[in-house]
């Protein structure tokens, strides 16, 4: 081979390695390995849903309520007044039953306590039909009632005397969503309590007023 043949194709090959290193790279050869990529990480656990509403029909829920007992209005055909009655408590069971939408209707069962100025006592515990309507403004909860039925009344005396009358209330409530199960919140309702009486004791009539104000938990099944 003549020398400057041999120097044409020496000079050929250097020029050919560059393209035949870009050829083994396209084709599939190993690539040098960048940074690994971090581990993916498991997301954390989602809040409880609050957004549906929980008074649908079926819907039911159970309170249970205790707080205060506060004498409001008294009168008596003896001229007595609600300044013989001191502050006492008072304390509910509740059960509702969703018909509608935000309706529902159900019973309670309560007990409340009193003393009088001369320091007996008087413990009533009325049980009634409940109705209720109820609307939402997540995380609130908002409520009115109303209840009637009867009371069982029993003055702390010598011999102990005791008697069973008619009895409403009304009122309503103001409740926190804390979990999608429970509710939290203040209750204020007045309870009018009538003393009837019949035959030889008519005259003895009476008829008061009381304010309960109690803190409530609601559970929804």
């Amino acid at each position: 081979m003549k020398p400057h043949s041999a120097a044409a194709l020496a000079v050929a090959a250097l020029l050919l390695l560059p393209f035949s290193a870009f050829a083994l790279d396209s084709s599939g050869a190993a690539q040098p390995e960048g940074p690994s990529s971090p581990p993916e990480t498991s997301a954390p656990p989602a809040a409880p849903d609050l957004s549906g509403s929980p008074f649908l029909p079926g819907e039911q829920m159970i309170i249970i309520a205790a707080g205060l007992h506060i004498p409001a209005f008294l009168y008596t055909a003896t001229g007595s007044g609600v300044g013989n009655l001191s502050l006492g408590g008072s304390f509910s069971f509740d059960y509702q039953y969703f018909v509608a939408r935000g309706l529902s209707i159900g019973g309670n069962v309560a007990g409340a306590y009193n003393d009088t100025i001369g320091g007996l006592s008087i413990f009533t515990a009325p049980i009634g039909f409940t109705a209720s309507y109820w609307w939402t403004k997540l995380p609130f909860e908002f409520s009115v009632l109303g209840e009637a039925g009867g009371y069982i009344m029993r003055y702390a005396v010598t011999p102990s005397k005791g008697m069973i009358d008619p009895f409403a209330k009304a009122g309503a409530g103001v409740y926190w969503r804390a979990t999608p199960s429970w509710s939290l919140g203040l209750q204020a309702y007045l309870w009018f309590i009538p003393e009837i009486h019949y035959g030889d004791s008519a005259n003895l009539w009476g008829y008061g007023g009381f304010v309960e104000t109690s803190i409530g938990a609601v559970y929804h099944l």
